[in-house]
């Protein structure tokens, strides 16, 4: 069978059975001796078979795509699009506590004063103030700030925080305190320098107002949230703070992950105030649970703030897969594969669908995302049908 090679932009037609999209890497693209751009008409070259595809980062948006019988054998180069992740940063009172849950005196050192499962504003008077450099939120941000600059040039970071406003506040606003965008951890340090716990925890609200906002940016960027946070949610009684808001928080996470946008869960120093089950079943429904229990991203120090973070960035920089064409559903994708063996449809360690408003791809989890990124598997292929109805 005579076998023909064409190189496309963005779009791939051809009229059989069915294609596989891989990544690969430009000297596959171009091998040594040749030039890009267009090829004529006649006497294009192949390229030569079974070549193993380069790991991670560096092919970064190359897909090749070789389709089965009575199908156009195709290279066609996507866009590189970053991924966005908005920070959903809990700036609750309680985040002034130390990792167990207790309040300074003084500012930092000795502890006084017991906690709860719901953040909220810390006690008055007794002289109980910020924890300091033990505390819950001086521990996130400075993981925050010494994770960011790594992974700022291959993931659009973003921030914004809840509640805003002081005095036990349940007010979430629109928008996001800095813009998702590449090249931004200058930007969000800064933000976070400017910005105190003092509010309540309306984590429904926020998760809301989140999605709503990355819904309206209308770009190819696949799209996550980063929900971090160190209590139950509360605001649920409409008013000032207390009511429990568990249900509603987690729905709103279920709801962002259908229209498009999964949710990770990282919570900090919640194994002595509460909301392991709340937070465990907002991860399983935000469709990125980590490997193990729990399935959110339990931290007790900023060690473990840091290895959650870094682990998070690798998952959407890198173990994301944009497809085109872009499947409709997940029943359109055939099969995928590394290095030739299955790879299992699992949200813990195998792949999921993630389909965003303007584009689709699957994600690598767990134990596939990791044998990627460490090039134990070099070479994952997604089998397409041709033609998606």
């Amino acid at each position: 069978m005579r076998r023909e090679v064409i190189v496309v932009a963005v779009v791939l037609l051809a009229p059989a059975l069915g294609c596989q999209f891989q990544k690969t890497s430009e000297e596959k693209l171009h091998p040594a001796g040749e030039t890009g751009g267009e090829p004529d008409a006649g006497g294009l070259d192949l390229p030569p078979p079974d070549i193993n595809i380069t790991p991670p980062m560096a092919d970064a948006g190359l897909f090749e795509a070789e389709t089965t019988t009575n199908c156009i054998e195709a290279n066609p180069q996507t866009k590189v699009i970053p991924p966005t992740v908005l920070l959903l940063l809990d700036r609750s009172g309680s985040m002034l506590q130390d990792i167990t849950g207790m309040m300074c005196t003084g500012g930092a050192g000795g502890s006084a004063g017991g906690t709860g499962g719901r953040g909220g504003r810390p006690p008055a008077g007794g002289g109980l103030g910020d924890c300091g450099a033990s505390s819950k939120w001086t521990q996130m941000t400075t993981a925050l700030k010494e994770i960011l600059p790594v992974t700022e040039g291959t993931v659009q970071w973003g921030i914004k925080y809840f509640a805003e406003g002081d005095s036990n506040s349940c007010t979430v606003n629109d928008g996001a305190a800095v813009k998702p965008s590449l090249m931004n951890a200058t930007a969000i340090a800064m933000s976070i320098d400017g910005t105190r716990p003092a509010s309540a925890t309306p984590t429904t609200a926020a998760m809301k107002s989140a999605t709503s906002y990355l819904l309206g940016l209308n770009d190819e960027s696949p799209k996550f949230i980063l929900l971090a946070t160190d209590g139950l949610p509360t605001c649920g009684s409409g008013g000032g703070g207390g009511g429990a808001d568990d249900d509603n928080a987690i729905a709103a996470v279920k709801d962002a992950k259908a229209m498009g946008i999964p949710t990770f869960v990282i919570g900090i120093g919640t194994g002595t105030g509460g909301g392991d089950q709340t937070l465990t079943t907002m991860a399983n429904e935000g469709g990125f649970p980590r490997s193990g229990t729990p399935a959110y991203y339990e931290v007790n120090s900023g060690s473990d703030l840091k290895d959650a973070f870094s682990k998070i960035s690798g998952m959407v920089g890198v173990c994301y897969f944009s497809v085109n064409p872009v499947p409709k559903k997940v029943e359109d994708i055939m099969a995928v594969k590394g290095d030739g063996n299955p790879i299992p449809q699992d949200g813990t360690d195998g792949w999921t669908f993630v389909t965003m408003p303007n584009s689709a791809g699957i994600q690598l989890n767990g134990k596939a995302c990791e044998d990627y990124k460490s090039g134990s598997i070099k070479s994952v292929v997604v089998d397409l049908p041709c033609i998606i109805p």
